[in-house]
């Protein structure tokens, strides 16, 4: 038997044309989904969890 599980990871990437915080957070948020995930990730303590409670929605994720 087989449960799906998801944790969190945390880590840093660049954003090269920003001049401060708020641009660098304005881009981000415009262009994240192009953005490469960080390969200096870091476990986020305790984040380790199941995906879901619910038998019917574990059943359905593991059937995918």
């Amino acid at each position: 038997m087989k449960v799906a599980v998801s944790w969190q990871m945390c880590g840093y990437v660049d954003i090269p044309n920003a001049k401060n915080v708020e641009e660098a957070i304005a881009i981000f948020k415009e262009e994240s989904d192009y953005i490469k995930i960080p390969t200096n990730g870091e476990y986020v303590e305790s984040s380790f969890e199941l995906s879901s409670d619910d038998p019917e929605e574990q059943e359905a994720m593991c059937n995918l």
